[in-house]
């Protein structure tokens, strides 16, 4: 409320003592100001105001090394650090929730599929050692091919031949453009490759104990068997891949068809291109 007088309170006191020490300082003004002058000169490089300033530099000179060290621009570092950070977590997850309680039944195992994955093994390490596109791009095709043959061993014939047509157009379609392209250039130091190949080592393990994992977990019933007793009666088809692709699945085959169709009018375009070029005069 208000009133002319409120009477001796807090508010009263606090301002009577705000006027008495402001005319104290006015008075003794010339006596204290070297006094005050040293304070601030202190306060000014110990105080809170310069902690503030030193605090702001350092946060200046952290975001110049991030960006210089992790925001430089090369693509090869971007990939690094998405791949060392995904697997990382998620081995941590893996490691957490799940551990290393892994078994592997090999006494079903054939000594050609042994000899089929170490193929894969040899083509994936050719492809990152070599220093000729050309033996990159062959191995990397072997690597398909395996790819190809694993599917046609356990019984998917239908993939496996998908397979073998894809790496054969990628591999005649790489080695096309590579002969537009100049020779390897060295733009890493010795150290940056072992960093990258231990990366890449650390999420292959990850990724390979993950699918181990993952193949314990059963959510829920398979649908296999619904596969099996129905692609006879409803799709009136014995091969069982075909039904679930052409039936089952129409619609992500349907789009499926209608990339390989756009990829190859893009190529034909490029022939027809390249042919009429030189028969112009």
């Amino acid at each position: 409320y208000l009133a002319l007088w409120h009477g001796v309170n807090v508010p009263l006191i606090l301002s009577i003592g705000s006027l008495v020490l402001g005319l104290s300082l006015l008075a003794g003004w010339n006596r204290l100001q070297p006094s005050i002058y040293a304070i601030n000169t202190s306060a000014a490089r110990f105080g809170p105001e310069a902690g503030y300033f030193r605090f702001m530099e350092g946060i200046t000179i952290v975001a110049a090394w991030q960006t210089r060290v992790l925001q430089n621009g090369v693509l090869g570092l971007y990939l690094l650090l998405l791949v060392a950070v995904t697997f990382g977590l998620t081995g941590y997850t893996l490691l957490t929730h799940h551990g290393i309680n892994l078994t592997l039944d090999l006494s079903y195992s054939h000594f050609y599929e042994w000899g089929i994955a170490l193929l894969l093994v040899v083509a994936a390490v050719f492809a990152s050692a070599t220093h000729s596109r050309l033996g990159s791009v062959a191995s990397m095709g072997v690597l398909g091919f395996g790819v190809a043959l694993t599917f046609i061993l356990f019984s998917a014939p239908d993939l496996g031949i998908t397979q073998l047509l894809v790496e054969t157009l990628t591999v005649i379609l790489l080695v096309l453009v590579l002969f537009k392209l100049p020779e390897f250039v060295n733009l890493s130091s010795p150290f940056e490759r072992y960093r990258d190949l231990a990366v890449a080592t650390f999420a292959g393990i990850v990724m390979t104990l993950l699918i181990l994992a993952a193949l314990d977990v059963q959510y829920f019933e398979s649908i296999s068997s619904y596969y099996i007793e129905n692609s006879a009666p409803l799709a009136y088809g014995r091969n069982i891949v075909n039904v679930i692709l052409v039936d089952f699945r129409a619609l992500d085959t349907l789009g499926e068809i209608f990339v390989l169709s756009l990829a190859a009018l893009g190529v034909l375009s490029m022939i027809k291109l390249k042919a009429e070029g030189q028969h112009k005069p």
